[in-house]
């Protein structure tokens, strides 16, 4: 099961490297661009909305053997694609599919896995998930700078090979279903139990929703930022970026210090943002040497945040309905990664894409930091009655 995970992570973000080459061989415009970047993170939205019930009505491997599926054909849209719109829908498919997978896998671990082995398992896929979504860019964008061959196609014969494996490792697997989930009824299930407002609107879904957003900035401009200013390596080195991050993301979830909950979730927005201000002041001014490390910083704070935002959205779900309140995380988070992706790409048609990007970096900015005032108080005070001393448990999960 741990390797479908990291499939459909490394499904995730494969395409990155290839959205210069996109621009060039479709003569896209930057908004076109941001669009294709963007419309991903709804298809993600548009299933981690009903993909709670849809688990509960027809058993959660089955709803996630819908998401392997459907990466399967958004690879095959990819390796078929001829024009703009079918680029497009393999964006969308390939969104519903991590949406329709990743909201249902960790629920799935957690039913196949004996009790005193999940923290251990959730652990690896955490880390499995940030590492894939490294991965896929990484293997791009080599495969595009030293393979010869259809740079367009070639990548998503691999990705195609991959989760075809992984459907047929799905079909192994055998979960028994409860006896409810049939007759519960399809709806969208989102909502924060009242205890737990404070915390989760004040400090969980700011923190969230700008740990995607600055990331989502991150992700946009490293493939062009490396073909300029790498040169020859430039496409390799565009996704190897990437790669960079998530994996300082993932390693930095393994670090115990700081231990404090509130200075670990602080410390990860602090970082955030100074990693993201590097990355643009380094693109402004070209150096390497300030982005590459930016890039490192950024990745840490985004782990940081991701872990003890997460962790912190568990103990609010602990007072209430799992399934509304984890999805409502994770909707705060691809509306993070989608929200301001949009809202760069429409003033790069005013401003230009630097100023565009400093001023999006800018209003997330101030983000952080009202969620850093308002995190001082409400993370000093326990969670309505929740305990947690224990390990999380949780119905839903995504990249």
């Amino acid at each position: 099961m741990l390797f479908v995970v990291l499939a459909l992570a490394f499904s995730t973000n494969l395409a990155s490297p290839l959205f210069p080459l996109y621009r060039l061989h479709y003569a896209l415009s930057t908004q076109t661009i941001t669009a294709l970047f963007a419309v991903y993170a709804f298809g993600v939205l548009a299933m981690l909305l009903i993909g709670g019930t849809l688990a509960e009505r027809f058993g959660s491997l089955r709803v996630a053997s819908v998401g392997v599926v459907l990466g399967v054909l958004s690879s095959l849209l990819f390796i078929l694609a001829e024009s703009p719109v079918v680029l497009f829908a393999g964006r969308i498919v390939g969104g519903l599919a991590v949406g329709t997978f990743m909201g249902t896998s960790n629920s799935l671990l957690l039913r196949m896995t004996p009790e005193n082995r999940r923290a251990r398992i959730m652990g690896f896929s955490s880390i499995l998930n940030l590492f894939g979504f490294g991965l896929g860019p990484a293997v791009g964008g080599l495969w595009i700078q030293f393979l010869p061959g259809n740079h367009l196609r070639d990548p998503f014969i691999l990705l195609f090979a991959t989760l075809v494996i992984a459907f047929g490792l799905v079909l192994t697997l055998h979960v028994a279903r409860d006896a409810k989930a049939a007759v519960e009824p399809l709806a969208i299930r989102l909502g924060v139990p009242r205890e737990g407002r404070r915390l989760f609107w004040g400090v969980v879904g700011p923190a969230i929703f700008v740990s995607f957003g600055l990331g989502g900035i991150v992700f946009s401009l490293l493939p062009g930022i490396a073909a300029r200013l790498f040169a020859s390596s430039g496409r390799s080195a565009g996704g190897l970026l990437i790669f960079l991050m998530t994996t300082t993301g993932a390693a930095v979830q393994l670090l115990r210090r700081p231990a404090a909950t509130r200075t670990r979730l602080l410390a990860g927005l602090a970082l955030l943002v100074l990693g993201t201000w590097s990355v643009v002041i380094g693109e402004l001014n070209d150096l390497p040497a300030v982005i590459l490390a930016g890039t490192m910083i950024q990745g840490a704070g985004a782990g940081l945040t991701f872990q003890t935002s997460l962790r912190l959205a568990s103990e609010v779900a602990v007072l209430g309905d799992r399934i509304r309140v984890m999805s409502t995380y994770f909707l705060c988070a691809y509306l993070g990664l989608s929200l301001p992706a949009l809202l760069a790409g429409a003033l790069a048609h005013l401003l230009g894409l630097l100023p565009a990007i400093a001023a999006t970096t800018a209003l997330l900015t101030v983000m952080v930091a009202a969620a850093t005032a308002v995190g001082h108080g409400a993370l000093s005070r326990p969670v309505g009655a929740a305990d947690s001393s224990g390990p999380i448990e949780l119905d839903a999960a995504a990249g």
